[in-house]
């Protein structure tokens, strides 16, 4: 099975850091990223396979094509109803509605906080390792 990390986010740096990060930890992972929600829905939508295994890593606060409007678009796709997709919602904000927004959608795992640690890596993308 093919196992995908999409990083969703604006911040070059963070593409660069977290990919050195995740190739180091979990080493043979294709890891893509996107500058933008809509960059990564129109990924999916060409490239999604029921055949692999996908961990999002999506921030909110994005220009073009924000978190929340991709969290939107994929809710109304049978894509997401299926067990090879886990999305996390990566942000800096510490604003609780924000948070309560997003744990409020039943397919996001989870809200991680910037920036992100090796055992924050570990604990998004360990189910990908079995």
């Amino acid at each position: 099975m093919n196992k995908h990390v999409l990083l969703i986010d604006d911040d070059p740096i963070f593409h660069v850091i977290f990919s050195r990060m995740i190739n180091k930890v979990y080493a043979g992972l294709n890891v893509i990223s996107f500058l933008n929600g809509k960059e990564a829905l129109d990924y999916l939508n060409t490239s999604y396979s029921k055949n692999s295994q996908y961990v999002l890593l999506l921030d909110i606060n994005m220009p073009v094509f924000n978190g929340w409007q991709f969290i939107e678009e994929i809710k109304k796709r049978a894509i997401i109803q299926n067990d090879n997709l886990t999305l996390y919602v990566v942000t800096s904000s510490t604003d609780s509605d924000d948070i309560k927004r997003a744990k409020s959608y039943f397919f996001v795992r989870d809200v991680l906080t910037k920036p992100l640690s090796v055992s924050t890596i570990n604990f998004a993308l360990g189910p990908l390792n079995n």
